[in-house]
């Protein structure tokens, strides 16, 4: 009884190693992220992911109460919480990008309550749930099980790896917030530009026109309009991003 007890104790004790890398990744992974999806099943979630890959990996023989034990786990936290962060980085981008083109627009005070961003233009929770269709249009939630397998196969646990080159890597593919919100919003942002410059004509060659009642409401509708025209390009580029995270996923551990 009590051999038992120990060995289903060791296989808790070692199980909790993998289980703390899933477990952060999955704060940014689409979907599960949600505000909508409640702790209980999140950690349902990675109890299932942890108990699929559990077999598949080989873990080393240490004890969790010691110093060596506790650098481990903190080393799987940080693996986890970096990859969230490249994952993060998409959401990040599609909220800008949304918030430009509403500025743009004059919608810049028509905000929603989002549940995986707080408070944002209605336009960027527009993208975000149009960003989670084409994320599992694609498979990507198969792709996200197999970099969770690959991140194992790249950096097994207890391995080491340097600290400074991955948060180099990782503040490196920040960037990309605001360059894939430039790649998303420009081509409307430009429209809206030229836009705004014949109005501004307008104005100065018939002074006597209301400009903010005639104005507004074509800014609006003519940001809708090129909204929907340009929503291939825009589902493309939002593909486009996440390919990226997923093959930046597997980059970051690699030196420059």
């Amino acid at each position: 009884m009590n051999l038992v007890l120990e060995d289903l104790f060791t296989l808790l004790a070692t199980g909790l190693i993998p289980m703390l890398r899933i477990s952060a990744m999955l704060v940014a992974a689409p979907l599960v992220s949600l505000d909508a999806v409640s702790l209980p099943i999140r950690i349902v979630i990675s109890l299932a992911l942890t108990w699929i890959i559990y077999p598949l990996i080989e873990l080393p023989e240490v004890n969790l109460m010691s110093a060596e034990g506790v650098t481990m786990l903190v080393r799987e936290l940080f693996i986890g919480v970096s990859i969230a962060i490249v994952l993060q980085v998409v959401n990040a981008a599609i909220i800008v990008a949304g918030h430009a083109i509403s500025t743009g627009m004059g919608l810049g005070m028509a905000q929603v309550m989002d549940p995986s961003a707080g408070t944002v233009p209605a336009l960027s929770s527009f993208f975000v749930v149009l960003s989670t269709l084409i994320f599992m249009s694609f498979g990507g939630h198969a792709i996200l099980f197999v970099l969770v397998l690959q991140s194992f196969e790249l950096i097994p646990v207890g391995a080491q790896f340097d600290i400074g080159t991955v948060i180099l890597n990782v503040m490196t593919w920040s960037s990309m917030v605001f360059l894939g919100a430039m790649l998303l919003a420009m081509p409307v942002m430009l429209a809206m530009m030229l836009i705004n410059l014949s109005l501004g004509i307008v104005t100065r060659t018939a002074p006597a026109l209301n400009i903010f009642a005639v104005g507004f409401p074509a800014m609006i509708i003519t940001g809708f309009i090129l909204v929907i025209i340009n929503l291939p390009n825009i589902g493309y580029r939002i593909e486009w991003l996440w390919l990226e995270a997923f093959e930046r996923v597997t980059s970051i551990w690699l030196g420059p």
